[in-house]
């Protein structure tokens, strides 16, 4: 289920932090601003207040903050310390900072979480730069409580647009650019059926999936053929 030869995870976690200064600002982006968009709809006529979170690669917290605005408890985590630095940073200015805090952590595969503690994981385009997404799928669903819900969002395979990022950094490449940078580090992408049946493995059930992403069309971004990302609301098998 690889998408292309890239480097290690390590040189990931690098890369992400030396983005950590500029990641709010993307957030003031369409593209990004999605992210968020997408997290309501998939959340939308739930009873969050209460709850238990964890947002598993939370960057600089954009969304673990979203979530604790509507009464989640939120732990966020992050393997690039930078990152951690500038979520810890935003809660002097957070009217929900009480509810909010930022670790760094090594890896998501073995979280310092009890069985059954959480009512919520996050895990927003994460799981492509990851050595083994199946050992992190097999620890959220150890934390999670039965019926525990996981929105996990992941490169759409089968996406038109998806394709043209990865040709568009192949011919960077050849030219010595680095047009998709990202792409260096992205390890793993996904059809529907292949994330399906890897949330089954793990021991969740797919409730919805909602494809989104990239500088489309409303009704494009619908479409998994042509949304580069898909978005996975699952339960926690029973």
């Amino acid at each position: 289920m690889s998408a292309t030869p890239t480097r290690f995870a390590p040189e990931a976690v690098t890369y992400h932090g030396s983005l950590a200064e500029g990641w709010e600002h993307r957030y003031r982006k369409s593209s990004f601003q999605m992210r968020q968009a997408v997290l309501g709809n998939c959340l939308q006529g739930r009873n969050l207040a209460g709850t238990l979170w964890l947002d598993a690669g939370c960057g600089t917290g954009t969304l673990a903050r979203w979530l604790a605005a509507r009464g989640c408890s939120v732990l966020g985590v992050d393997a690039a310390p930078e990152m951690v630095v500038a979520a810890n940073q935003s809660l002097r200015s957070d009217s929900h900072s009480d509810r909010l805090s930022f670790v760094h952590i090594k890896t998501i595969s073995r979280l310092a979480l009890d069985d059954r503690s959480l009512d919520g994981i996050l895990c927003s385009s994460v799981l492509e730069y990851l050595p083994d997404p199946s050992a992190c799928l097999t620890e959220f669903a150890r934390v999670l409580k039965p019926r525990g819900l996981l929105l996990v969002s992941v490169p759409n395979r089968n996406s038109i647009a998806r394709r043209l990022q990865l040709a568009c950094h192949h011919v960077g490449s050849l030219l010595g650019q680095s047009w998709c940078k990202f792409l260096d580090y992205s390890r793993h992408q996904y059809s529907r059926p292949e994330f399906d049946h890897l949330l089954v493995q793990t021991g969740f059930n797919e409730e919805v999936v909602v494809p989104f992403g990239g500088p489309l069309p409303r009704l494009a971004r619908r479409s998994c053929l042509w949304a580069p990302l898909l978005m996975f609301v699952a339960q926690k098998l029973a």
